[in-house]
């Protein structure tokens, strides 16, 4: 959305559509890295976004020093970028001229700590689907630290080991560090589940970009920009070029299912989702945050097309 506001252009690779300026310049995926800071100026009041995975600003002195969170650790890297010692002089940018930028981890907290600084938003999934998709993704990996769980690789583990011997707690910790805060500074952090975000992504892409922005105004370019993030052109685009737009993956692998809703009908093991909300809830996640798949949802996705389902909740 921000290249199209930006006077660029997106070709839909699937209809032919010319979406933007015809005349403005086209996405470079070849130069696309996944940021994890964005170049965003044109559009939002900051000059840069991160999307990334990282413990929410301002938490990090808010325990004490007995709280499993500090008795525990992350089971793999890239749950929380902005601790783990990166050159944060040299943060990766994208849709920049310029390739990297500053980030002032103390400053950026400090600021967060007392509810000022940048608008902050955690989309989340609910917990079991999560550490589905990301246990999915691991398995074609390019990087061993990710492929291989406990000297095994990860398609040899079954899920319920993954889930409880690791992931859990991985999720356990970023999520409840953005509850909290969500608690104290709630004009500041905004939590938005993953699954509004599927169902309804303009509406709630809007909310998301009117936090972000600081106040409501018209976002022009955002319908278009959702049409093309539609899963079977992001497929397309990663047939073009190769490889998997992130580059994380393993020859012609995507992160990607291959249809829209293969995960989302893959409703969860109720026992396991049972011990999940149980061992959650014991250290202190707000379970009632989290939507978990609805059979009947699934059933009219299957049952009808994406233009009739919008006219069936028009029609409320």
């Amino acid at each position: 959305m921000c290249h199209l506001e930006q006077g660029g252009r997106l070709d839909d690779l699937l209809t032919g559509e010319v979406i933007g300026d015809p005349r403005g310049p086209a996405f470079d995926f070849n130069r696309f890295r996944g940021g994890p800071l964005f170049r965003v100026n044109a559009t939002l009041p900051a000059k840069h976004m991160f999307i990334g995975h990282t413990v929410c600003p301002g938490f990090q002195d808010l325990l004490p020093a007995r709280h499993w969170w500090r008795q525990t650790s992350f089971h793999v890297p890239g749950y929380d970028y902005f601790h783990e010692g990166a050159n944060y002089r040299y943060t990766p940018v994208d849709l920049a001229a310029y390739d990297y930028a500053p980030t002032k981890v103390p400053a950026m907290e400090r600021a967060a700590r007392r509810g000022r600084g940048g608008p902050i938003a955690l989309v989340y999934r609910n917990p079991v689907d999560q550490a589905y998709s990301y246990f999915r993704y691991c398995q074609a990996h390019v990087n061993p630290t990710y492929h291989l769980f406990r000297g095994r690789p990860v398609a040899d583990v079954c899920f319920r080991e993954y889930l409880f011997g690791a992931a859990l707690i991985s999720y356990a910790r970023q999520f409840i560090t953005y509850q909290i805060q969500a608690t104290r500074h709630p004009d500041l952090v905004k939590m938005i589940p993953y699954e509004n975000l599927i169902d309804r992504p303009v509406e709630t892409a809007t909310h998301l970009l009117d936090h972000f922005s600081e106040n409501r105004r018209e976002w022009p370019m955002l319908p278009a920009a959702v049409r093309l993030v539609r899963k079977d052109h992001m497929r397309a685009i990663e047939a073009k070029l190769g490889t998997s737009l992130d580059g994380t993956r393993n020859g012609q692998n995507s992160h990607m299912s291959g249809s829209e809703d293969t995960e989302r009908d893959r409703l969860p093991d109720p026992s396991i989702r049972d011990e999940t909300i149980a061992r959650l809830s014991r250290m202190g996640v707000d379970c009632s945050l989290f939507v978990w798949p609805n059979p009947r949802a699934v059933t009219l996705r299957r049952a009808f097309p994406e233009h009739v389902r919008q006219a069936r909740r028009a029609a409320g």
